[in-house]
């Protein structure tokens, strides 16, 4: 499962120190991209994945080492012969890893505390982290959290230049990004919430949806028409939970974008139907629906006599995921978090 922020507020609550360790570069086959993070507990419990293998282990060792001291390390890994072997990998690579041992603390806390808010609300925000040392040695660090209305908490004292570079948003990208002002060295990482699924409908394979999605690192906003079914007990790792009167009041208040996709499953094909018809108004990166061709050809008909376009209709995924001959709810959500996952990653 992918690393939360979440985690990392959860285990500043613990109290005891540990390392954060995130690959802020790579070049050639690697097991993890940047921007994968791993939490490292002092008994060597781990949380995340950095790719597995003898490369997570050396990193390991290392976090271990700085949790010992409470510092911080930016360190390279070459895949060599011996590395490679570990990961079963054919062709070698390197990875530049950003390893920092966290000490809780209030301000730390409060930090994170405020970055899973953020995430919870759908707004971005940007960490700040300021070297005290340089990072061509151990270090440690000073970090805030930046709002985007440029309200900062924690420890770390931002210049008011580079305070107004963030403000402008003139750094991106989903990992760290090393910035100099002056003498000093900041680490600057842009906290985009991570993409979300909007699941229409807490039915069986919503259910299952919502699970499949959490641990694939997607953010779930569910939406249903009955309470007994959209509840927080339910979903409890669901970003929010709308109950609606009426399935055509659906999609008021929420925010749709580029990063948003869209999985039709109500309980029936006139609400599958209301709801494709006002997804079609949004932009979202997908829209899926569940169903035979012949609902779906059905709600097609229905929906070109009411003015949508065949160009519109067809950019809808219907019978929605890939083709694996799902039968069983969870099947049927593997199927469609891999077709998101294979749009989102452009395949």
């Amino acid at each position: 499962m992918e690393l939360s922020n979440q985690q990392i507020l959860d285990c500043l609550k613990k109290g005891a120190p540990f390392a954060l360790a995130a690959i802020i570069s790579h070049k050639g086959s690697t097991p993890r991209t940047s921007g994968s993070r791993m939490i490292v507990l002092s008994d060597r419990t781990i949380l995340g994945t950095i790719g597995g293998g003898l490369i997570e282990a050396q990193v390991m060792d290392t976090c271990l080492e700085l949790i010992s001291q409470k510092n911080c390390r930016i360190q390279s890994f070459i895949l060599n012969q011996e590395l490679k072997s570990g990961l079963d990998m054919v062709c070698g690579g390197s990875l530049t890893v950003l390893m920092e041992t966290l000490v809780p603390g209030p301000e730390l806390t409060a930090v994170y505390k405020t970055l899973v808010d953020l995430e919870q609300a759908g707004k971005n925000g940007v960490l700040v982290s300021k070297i005290v040392g340089t990072s061509q040695r151990d270090f440690t660090v000073q970090k805030s959290m930046v709002t985007p209305d440029a309200t900062m908490t924690g420890s770390c004292v931002i210049p008011k230049p580079l305070l107004d570079e963030i403000c402008d948003n003139r750094f991106s990208g989903s990992f760290p990004i090393f910035h100099s002002a002056g003498l000093e060295e900041f680490i600057i990482q842009p906290m985009i919430p991570a993409d979300t699924i909007f699941i229409f409908g807490a039915g069986h394979v919503g259910f299952q949806l919502a699970q499949t999605a959490h641990l694939t690192g997607f953010s779930t906003v569910v939406i249903d028409d009955r309470e007994e079914f959209a509840n927080p007990k339910r979903f409890p790792h669901a970003r929010s939970i709308k109950v609606v009167m009426d399935f055509a009041a659906a999609f008021d208040g929420l925010t749709i974008d580029d990063h948003s996709y869209i999985v039709i499953l109500t309980r029936g094909h006139v609400h599958d139907q209301t709801v494709l018809e006002a997804a079609l108004r949004t932009h979202p990166a997908y829209i899926g629906m569940i169903g035979s061709r012949t609902k779906r050809d059905k709600i097609y008909a229905n929906l070109q006599e009411k003015g949508i376009s065949s160009d519109a209709l067809n950019t809808v995924y219907s019978p929605v995921g890939l083709s694996i001959g799902a039968q069983t709810p969870a099947e049927i959500s593997i199927s469609i978090i891999a077709q998101i996952i294979q749009i989102r990653a452009g395949a």
